[in-house]
């Protein structure tokens, strides 16, 4: 690694991203409730994302932090714990897909749907379970703290949405459903020991959600099931886990 990781350095590249994100957001007038329509998602989604992601993918070389960003060091050998969260989660895009009607989203609107899943996987991921994870671990090795700033970061990243018309009960309520999430997503990271497993169900998360929303398809009140079994696995797993191995350590070293 060029530069050595630290939590100040990972809050940094944090604070900067969403500057990046919200400013545009400022600067094209973005409707948070009309992100994903095929006259505004060019400048209100894709926009914003494509700049973050070039300010990400040059900062991550710059730190020369490539490596530990996209690989796990860490590893849990709770497999169980990983497939049961990817389930619930699969689970959810799955029923959302199912409902899309695609017949709404076709051409150029549909590529640019897959393009915001695909830089959200990859941005949202590579901020927080990638850089945020190595910045706490450069000054920290108490992996409960790790977990709880860099989820509870991703959660606060949602908050300003109110701003942008998501109003501030909706967008607080997205916070916490990001933190608990984000948990499953960490613990998708610390199970298959690399990034590209939370990036791939982020970003296929966010294009089932975005494209159903646009497309006037149907919503399934079994999404809902997987939504929140999500929230709730995922919490109690990263728990189970975190406890499992505070506990090993402890017997470790006696």
């Amino acid at each position: 690694m060029n530069t050595k990781p630290s939590w100040q350095k990972g809050l940094i590249v944090y604070v900067l991203y969403n500057v990046i994100i919200f400013g545009t957001w400022f600067a094209v007038g973005a409707d948070y409730t009309n992100l994903v329509g095929s006259d505004v998602i060019a400048t209100s989604l894709v926009l914003p994302l494509l700049l973050g992601a070039i300010f990400l993918a040059l900062t991550i070389t710059w730190l020369g932090w490539w490596r530990p960003v996209m690989t796990e060091t860490r590893l849990t050998h709770a497999n169980w714990a990983m497939w049961l969260v990817m389930a619930v989660m699969l689970g959810f895009i799955l029923i959302n897909v199912v409902n899309i009607n695609w017949s709404a989203v076709i051409g150029t609107h549909l590529l640019f749907l897959i393009a915001a899943g695909v830089l959200v996987g990859f941005n949202e991921e590579a901020l927080t379970r990638g850089i945020l994870v190595v910045g706490w671990r450069g000054s920290t090795s108490n992996e409960v703290w790790i977990w709880f700033w860099t989820v509870f970061l991703f959660g606060i990243m949602h908050l300003p949405n109110g701003f942008f018309g998501a109003g501030f009960v909706a967008s607080s309520l997205q916070v916490g459903f990001a933190f608990l999430a984000g948990s499953g997503f960490y613990l998708l990271r610390r199970v298959s020991g690399t990034l590209l497993i939370p990036m791939i169900i982020h970003g296929a998360w966010d294009f089932a959600s975005f494209t159903l929303s646009t497309s006037g398809g149907s919503a399934s009140n079994l999404k809902y099931v997987f939504q929140f079994g999500t929230y709730l696995i995922s919490i109690a797993l990263v728990i189970v886990v975190l406890v499992t191995e505070r506990r090993l350590s402890a017997a470790t070293r006696n």
